[in-house]
């Protein structure tokens, strides 16, 4: 199981670095604020992890500080199929003690992208969620996703989940693994794939 995703990636050795630095680690998976230990790093980059997760008329703010490595830094993740949004955002600085900012999650661009992926949302199950529904895409998320796990949230709720929608490509980089405070329970399946866009489409049809 992977228990708060692996320490929400961050606590990521790099191996054969001889800088090493202390980072402030907290962690709350519904809270924009934590309280907050020293923890020592192999590397001098410290963070702090923001997420938005809305999945069915429940609103999780995360929370997580610690240790980073530089492909992490930076990263800000999306994805959406209308009854679940999931965005996130990585923060780093890169001397002791430095990660002392607050929650921050930048917005998500609301103009349309012109791709359009399918959009499923089914709950209970693990099996493929079938839907004949195309959602528009928009602002970083141009490509499409499909999701199914067994997982429990940070309000201590299990569920089943099975998902298609749209994601833009540090999302999928980062594979749903870095979702802060999700006990994944069992994933069954996550891949990205190329969207569509509304020109290829009406090409299809012509």
């Amino acid at each position: 199981m992977k228990n708060l995703v692996a320490l929400l990636c961050l606590i990521s050795a790099l191996v054969g670095s001889a800088v090493s630095s202390k980072c402030y680690y907290g962690f709350s998976p519904n809270s924009t604020t934590c309280n907050v230990s020293e923890i020592e790093c192999l590397g001098d980059r410290c963070m702090t992890a923001s997420q938005y997760s809305y999945n069915n008329g429940r609103v999780f703010n995360s929370i997580m500080k610690g240790c980073a490595n530089e492909t992490m830094c930076g990263a800000v993740g999306s994805a959406s199929v209308g009854l679940l949004e999931y965005r996130f955002h990585m923060n780093c600085c890169n001397w002791s003690l430095c990660n002392t900012d607050g929650y921050n999650l930048p917005a998500e661009d609301p103009t349309p992208n012109n791709a359009t992926c399918p959009s499923a949302y089914c709950v209970g199950n693990m099996d493929e969620c079938k839907s004949d529904e195309v959602m528009n895409c928009i602002g970083s998320m141009d490509r499409c996703f499909e999701f199914r796990t067994d997982a429990k949230d940070p309000g201590g709720r299990e569920f089943k989940l099975s998902l298609k929608g749209c994601i833009n490509a540090v999302a999928c980089k980062f594979n749903f693994d870095c979702a802060i405070g999700v006990a994944e329970l069992k994933q069954k399946l996550v891949k990205c794939y190329p969207s569509h866009h509304k020109r290829d489409l009406n090409e299809e049809t012509d």
